[in-house]
């Protein structure tokens, strides 16, 4: 009878404590970096830089915007300089129920692009980020595994592996995230290709809490077989300052 009661506990606890810990399962751990907070709105001066193999850099500086309401998650992004670049802006719209829009604004050629199809897997602006690596990801879209844990500069991670269920939803055959046990950022993410090789990388080297929101400030892609890198620096970001709506529209995109 005591050995019965002994047993239960240790049932007990592993169940508590399990399911509020390790025991997460690859598809929750997805659920919870799909949801978690990033404010109403946010504002952000950022700047992009692309290094070729030679150590050659191009620096673009940029705005992004988003908004989430109960439909969809916004987010607009505005190039600023330089000239070659300036007025080109993207916005994207992911739908809560797994519905992604995305548009891009020429102002050479004055239009607007849908951007569908095998387009996705297009190079966005020329950098190592694919259309597809800008899309906000809906969970039962893909598979998801957890791995295990690790530490990513020093910070304790899930390690979870994520693969299309329909091919042409991804040209990547599967992905691995670090994801942090608190605040659930993706800080590392290793793409492969078709064939199952190690394609391109993602890494955050800084990430700080702002207003209360966990946010990723310095960060890059490196597309490993090309040798090429995109760095993404936030200077300065503010959250809920209640934008306008009427900001991540397709006729507010094509106001420059």
């Amino acid at each position: 009878m005591r050995t019965f009661k002994v047993w239960g506990l240790i049932f007990i606890f592993s169940f508590l404590f399990g399911r509020a810990g390790f025991c997460l399962t690859g598809e929750e751990i997805a659920w919870k970096v799909y949801n978690r907070p990033v404010g109403k709105d946010s504002q952000a001066e950022a700047q992009m830089i692309l290094l070729d193999p030679k150590g050659r850099q191009k620096k673009r500086e940029m705005k992004i915007f988003t908004l989430e309401d109960k439909k969809a998650r916004y987010t607009l992004i505005r190039f600023l300089s330089p000239k070659d670049i300036a007025g080109t802006a993207f916005l994207a719209i992911a739908y809560h129920q797994g519905k992604e829009e995305q548009f891009l604004y020429l102002p050479a050629l004055k239009r607007t692009r849908r951007i569908a199809g095998s387009f996705r897997f297009h190079r966005f602006v020329n950098s190592d980020f694919f259309y597809e690596d800008m899309e906000r990801h809906y969970p039962p879209k893909y598979h998801h595994k957890l791995l295990g844990e690790e530490v990513f500069q020093k910070t304790s991670c899930w390690v979870v592996k994520s693969w299309p269920k329909k091919k042409k939803d991804s040209i990547y055959s599967y992905w691995i995230q670090w994801i942090t046990k608190e605040g659930y950022l993706p800080v590392r993410v290793d793409y492969y290709d078709r064939k199952g090789k190690l394609w391109k990388r993602f890494s955050s080297s800084r990430w700080e809490k702002i207003q209360g929101y966990w946010t990723i400030l310095d960060s890059q892609m490196e597309d490993l077989k090309k040798g090429h890198k995109t760095v993404l620096k936030i200077k300065k970001i503010i959250y809920d300052q209640g934008l306008e709506p009427k900001l991540f529209t397709r006729r507010s995109l094509e106001r420059w």
